[in-house]
């Protein structure tokens, strides 16, 4: 049941991505379920931080929150390891620019895996990992809110199950039920 829902998920987003009027980021690939969290994982793209981020709430969850080193393992073992350049956004940011870095989830921080030297650039609010071929592969780093920044891909998070697809696999078992007993 849990792959029904898993896969009927990832097919309701791609639906939903298609019914968004300018929707410039969408589904690369995923759902990746992750036991240890509970939630499915997705890489998306391609888009700035802000573009990333908002496609990431249309589908129930945010860019990536990563709370211990354990999670940040997982991320770079089935995100980077398999997708060696790609440099994707996660959701730690400081979109005011008060020098705090939050989540984008709420969650709070509790853990970091900053590259030597970062956060850097006053300018560079939002955080990426770093890509597996580069020398601090799954460290973080943080970049400019912009696709110029070479940063396009995201990696969303959304828990498991989402009620939305709960809510729609609901109605269509109804909806066959219901055309069943007049069979």
């Amino acid at each position: 049941m849990k792959r029904i829902l898993q896969n009927f998920a990832g097919v309701f987003a791609l639906l939903a991505a298609g019914f968004t009027a300018q929707a410039t980021v969408g589904i690369v690939s995923g759902p990746i379920y992750n036991p240890a969290t509970g939630h499915d994982y997705f890489i998306v793209g391609l888009g700035a931080w802000s573009q990333t981020e908002a496609y990431a709430q249309t589908l129930g969850g945010h860019l990536v929150t990563i709370n211990d080193a354990a999670e940040d393992a997982w991320v770079t073992a089935n995100f980077l390891t398999p997708n060696p350049t790609i440099n994707p956004w996660m959701g730690l940011h400081d979109a005011d620019a008060n020098g705090t870095w939050e989540w984008a989830s709420g969650e709070p921080v509790t853990y970091l895996n900053w590259a030597a030297g970062e956060p850097n650039f006053p300018h560079e609010l939002h955080s990426n990992l770093y890509p597996a071929n580069h020398p601090w592969a799954g460290q973080w780093n943080n970049a400019p809110d912009s696709e110029e920044s070479g940063v396009i891909y995201g990696i969303v998070e959304v828990p498991e199950p989402s009620v939305l697809a709960v809510s729609c696999l609901g109605f269509a078992f109804a909806r066959s039920r219901r055309f069943t007993s007049k069979a």
